[in-house]
């Protein structure tokens, strides 16, 4: 059924056109992924759509008796207003079924000796039976509870104001009142946002297996991975719709616009190889053709009527820029933490161990609340622990970047100057940094305070890659970057080769970068091997310590999991052909380009503080400590014990990426050759004959990186 049909909806905002003649349909069975850069107009739309905004041009059709449910981004709800209260507002419609039925009741008594009166009030009680059944009935008591316990509400919250909760708490209170409404569709702007990991999970399992028709602004693309069965993508004024499989909704969505946007080019080239052509005849005609000059005229207008064909556009300014290390990622530890505590209400961490080499990559991971950016500060030096040691090692350059680091920016300065500030970049390194960044021209002289936040997100990276550090603190670094701008932040932390750690939401991040997980839960600090995508087989399977499933797997090279600190067997294993992600030297080698920086000067444990991206306070004696408030249990508290995974050799680690680059390469020569094998292509000789050599070259490099890994297999591990 179709809830929702627009048709030629177009906005503008004074001279400034956002959209114009765009059109969809929202039907149940469907939900659909909203994307596109900031400032698209995808808020526009959703605000428009929701009756918020009036409608311009064009129109929209609703469904009769259809009722809409609606997440706005900033999830406002009545400060003044308990938990219990603000649900209570969902059952509004059930409350007055109920009232009814209570009046229905009492009238039935009064008229008994009446049969004619009886049998109408009897009707009239049936109907509303049966209306208040159809929305739940006596059940609503009962489905307020299933939906506190399914956002991590319990009966203690009920009765708390939400003034006091935090950004995720009010989101998951918006968004579990909306979903006790039933509505029959649903519209979300931005619903996981705040939310931490296995809420989302909860939701993205919600729609999935929900039938009605739901449309979702979302910039987490995991998350549209696995609900959307159709993405709308809103860029340059007009929005392009893609039938996407569920499960790999987005990554279809790429797959589809790539193909899309290189038969815009082709179709681009051919008009302008035509029209190249035409003018030709025109010109030759003029000069040495027919003295019929009616007939050149009427070629003449013949060609002017032919439509034109534009050249494909992109809105987006692209990142450009490498993030380099201050030296050279080697072997050995760029930081240690030995027995390090912090409590505040409740334990968050205790007796926590921590080694971190060199060009490693570690993702911390938990709850709201668990502690992973005021762990991530204590490492960073930038707030004292309880208790425990932390070094980071003699020469290490580091730095640190937190979420609220852009609201620290000098509002009164330039973008050019906010990056010179305390950083020790000369004004024209500064304008290069911003330039590349996608903040070139007349941007780089506008104050701060004239940016979006994505946009001084963008200033903040500037700063910190003039630091060029060797380790680095990153606290949700892709927080307002739209879905272009957090794949082009990607590519740049991928290509670096200092050492990392990472609190962040963003999954897609996370899978592409973390080598290990460390999993923060009710005061428990546990490290999952494999990436972030072994820790998500665990998350699924509820094989974590805390979540009450089944012990994690085993693997044949060990455990997946491990007990807080301890990172294995002490010593190298020195079995041949081994593999393990790489570090240093050799994920620098195994990325195009890579290189690796931002930062300053570190400390090593001798009080020495890290020029960082912002200096926070320090957390409040009540134990409130940014949107990490609350903890409990104690981080020694039991783990699974299992065979402890070897450490791996950088033999292991050049042979796990020479085989990454053998998969890459193999999967480019299969493109090719499926492009070879379209029958269309052979009406563009020239395109065939560039495919030829492209796949004779593509050939070659498989064979070459094979042969690269066959000879790593062999060698000793050392």
């Amino acid at each position: 059924m179709e809830r929702l049909r627009f048709e030629a909806l177009g906005r503008a905002y004074g001279s400034k056109q956002v959209f114009e003649d765009v059109a969809g349909v929202l039907r149940d069975g469907r939900t659909v992924g909203l994307v596109g850069p900031n400032g698209a107009g995808k808020s526009s739309l959703v605000r428009t759509l929701v009756g918020m905004d009036p409608v311009e041009d064009g129109r929209i059709v609703r469904a009769r008796e259809s009722r809409l449910g609606y997440l706005s981004q900033t999830a406002n709800v009545d400060a003044k207003t308990t938990l219990r209260g603000l649900l209570d507002e969902a059952f509004a419609r059930e409350r007055r079924a109920e009232n009814l039925l209570r009046e229905l009741e009492h009238h039935i008594g009064d008229v008994e000796h009446d049969m004619d009166l009886l049998e109408k009030a009897l009707a009239a009680y049936g109907e509303a039976r049966e209306a208040f059944d159809l929305h739940g009935g006596v059940g609503f008591e009962s489905r307020m509870r299933g939906m506190l316990a399914s956002f991590d509400f319990d009966e203690a919250d009920l009765d708390r104001r939400t003034s006091g909760f935090s950004g995720g708490q009010r989101t998951r209170a918006s968004l579990a009142r909306l979903l006790l409404e039933e509505p029959d569709y649903l519209i979300l702007d931005e619903p996981t946002n705040h939310l931490d990991i296995e809420t989302v999970r909860w939701l993205e399992d919600f729609l999935i297996e929900d039938p009605r028709a739901s449309l979702v602004v979302s910039h987490d693309r995991f998350f549209l991975d696995r609900v959307a069965n159709e993405i709308w993508e809103l860029d340059g004024g007009s929005l392009d719709t893609y039938e996407v499989k569920r499960g790999r909704g987005y990554a279809d969505y790429l797959e589809q616009k790539a193909e899309r946007l290189e038969r815009t080019q082709r179709d681009y080239e051919k008009f302008v190889d035509e029209d190249k052509r035409r003018k030709a005849v025109i010109a030759e005609l003029r000069t040495h053709g027919s003295h019929n000059y009616s007939h050149v005229r009427s070629r003449e207008k013949a060609f002017a009527k032919i439509e034109r064909v534009e050249a494909p556009q992109t809105s987006q300014a692209q990142i450009n820029v490498k993030l380099q290390a201050a030296r050279r990622a080697t072997s050995g530890l760029a930081l240690r933490a030995r027995g390090v505590s912090l409590a505040y209400a409740a334990p968050l961490f205790t007796k926590l161990d921590l080694d971190v080499q060199r060009g490693e990559r570690i993702a911390i991971v938990g709850p709201n609340g668990a502690g992973k950016s005021t762990l991530l500060r204590v490492l960073a030096s930038d707030i004292a622990a309880d208790g425990g040691d932390v070094a980071i090692q003699t020469g290490i350059k580091y730095a640190y970047f937190a979420q609220d680091s852009a609201d620290d920016l000098p509002a009164t300065m330039t973008a050019a100057e906010a990056v010179a500030d305390g950083t020790g970049a000369h004004d024209q390194g500064a304008r290069g940094l911003l330039g590349r960044l996608g903040l070139g021209g007349d941007a780089v002289d506008k104050p701060v305070s004239a940016f979006s936040g994505g946009e001084r997100r963008r200033i903040m990276l500037a700063r910190l890659m003039a630091r060029s550090a060797d380790l680095l603190f990153l606290d949700e670094p892709t927080n307002d970057l739209d879905i272009p701008s957090r794949e082009a932040l990607e590519s740049v932390l991928a290509g670096y080769g200092g050492a990392m750690l990472v609190v962040s939401h963003d999954r897609y991040l996370l899978r592409r970068l973390a080598d290990r997980v460390l999993w923060l839960r009710d005061g428990k600090a546990t490290f999952v091997d494999g990436g972030y995508e072994r820790f998500e087989e665990l998350l699924r399977a509820k094989a974590l310590p805390g979540m009450g499933g089944a012990e994690p797997p085993m693997k044949n090279n060990g455990a997946a999991v491990k007990e807080n600190g301890k990172s294995g067997n002490d010593k190298p294993s020195g079995g041949k052909g081994a593999r393990q992600e790489p570090t240093g030297d050799a994920r620098a080698a195994a990325s195009n380009g890579r290189s690796g920086g931002t930062g300053k000067s570190s400390g090593n444990g001798n009080g020495r503080e890290p020029e960082s991206a912002s200096d926070e306070a320090a957390p409040p004696s009540n134990g409130a400590s940014g949107n990490d408030s609350k903890g409990n249990g104690s981080a020694t508290g039991t783990v699974p014990k299992f065979e402890k995974p070897a450490r791996k050799t950088p033999t292991e680690k050049a042979l796990a990426a020479a085989e990454r680059e053998v998969a890459r390469l193999d999967e480019e020569r299969a493109r090719l050759e499926r492009e070879f094998a379209d029958p269309t292509v052979y009406e563009n000789h020239a395109r065939v004959a560039e495919l030829k050599a492209a796949l004779a070259k593509s050939t070659a490099d498989v064979e070459a990186a094979f042969a690269r890994w066959e000879a790593l297999s062999l060698e000793p591990s050392v």
